[in-house]
């Protein structure tokens, strides 16, 4: 019964390994899953307001964090945008005290290192970093029809000064609009004449 006993400690070790890794899936997977790259991947987490779970020096997210993750890449590939996806309550440890793991960590059951860190959707205050969100992106469209319209400013400035530099087809319409027909003012007068006497004539 003795020699039998660690086998059977081993095989339930495994199960349970399986079964956390199962529920958990690091960033770099997760990166590898949607063919994004870091950057884009924290941007995606900040929208969903999701924090990573910190483990052994990795980052990681639990299912109900994925299943948001996967709706909101779904809406991603059908959209091309991340607006217009519902944003869920914030999920994530509220503080994250990190500290180093001692040198043995492996002789620690890994469902004493898990059960007391992780509890589904801890919720935070959610509405101040909504409306930050919505100012930040606001004020971010701002800036750039100011910018395109200061742009456009400029050049046309540029170009009001220096007409050399505009394309011949625009010189051209430029130098028709300028040129006013030539009229001889006594043709004119006689025509004017004519057209009198011809009335009266008629008359």
């Amino acid at each position: 019964m003795a020699d039998n006993q660690p086998d059977t400690l081993s095989i339930d070790g495994e199960s349970s390994q399986k079964e956390e890794n199962f529920s958990k899936i690091s960033i770099l997977e997760l990166q590898k899953k949607y063919s994004i790259q870091r950057d884009s991947f924290y941007a995606r987490t900040r929208y969903l307001r999701i924090t990573t779970w910190k483990e052994g020096g990795k980052a990681y997210l639990y299912a109900d964090q994925i299943a948001e993750m996967d709706g909101l890449h779904d809406h991603i590939k059908a959209t091309g945008r991340m607006e217009g996806y519902p944003v869920p309550e914030a999920s994530g440890p509220i503080e994250e005290n990190e500290q180093p793991e001692p040198t043995g960590s492996l002789a620690i059951p890994e469902t004493q290192k898990i059960t007391p860190t992780y509890t589904p959707k801890q919720k935070r205050s959610q509405s101040s970093g909504q409306v930050d969100d919505v100012a930040a992106i606001v004020q971010s469209a701002q800036g750039k029809a100011a910018g395109t319209l200061i742009a456009e400013n400029i050049l046309a400035r540029h170009f009001i000064e220096n007409p050399n530099l505009l394309p011949d087809e625009l010189k051209t319409k430029i130098k028709e609009s300028g040129e006013m027909p030539c009229i001889d003012p006594f043709a004119y007068a006689d025509s004017l004449i004519n057209a009198a006497m011809g009335s009266i004539s008629a008359a």
